[in-house]
C-alpha cells in the first residue's frame, strides 16, 4: 500500500467515524442543550484530527519532494549540493 492510499484510507475513516457520531448524537433522545454541547465537542474533536491528518500528509508530500530529488540528482550524476541547477531548470 502507498503512503497517498493509507492516508486516504485513514481520513476517509476518520471522517465517517466522526460523521457516525455526529448522525448517533443527534438521533438519541436529548436536550437541546445537550446535543448542541456534544456537536461542538465533536466539532473540535473532527478539527484536532483533521489538523493532525494535514500535518502527516505535509509530512509524507516533503518525504516524496525529497526522494524525488535525491532520484533526479543521481540520474544527472550530481552531486546534492548542487541542487540550485536541477531546480532552475538548467541542463548540466
Amino acid at each position: 500500500m502507498k503512503y497517498s492510499d493509507g492516508l486516504l484510507f485513514g481520513a476517509g475513516l476518520l471522517v465517517g467515524a466522526v460523521v457516525g457520531g455526529i448522525a448517533a448524537a443527534l438521533l438519541t433522545p436529548r436536550s437541546g442543550q445537550e446535543v448542541r454541547e456534544q456537536v461542538a465537542e465533536r466539532g473540535l474533536e473532527l478539527r484536532h484530527r483533521t489538523e493532525e491528518v494535514v500535518q502527516r500528509a505535509q509530512q509524507v508530500a516533503s518525504e516524496a519532494v525529497t526522494k524525488v530529488r535525491s532520484s533526479a540528482h543521481e540520474l544527472l550524476g550530481q552531486q546534492p549540493g548542487t541542487a540550485g541547477a536541477v531546480e532552475a531548470g538548467e541542463p548540466s
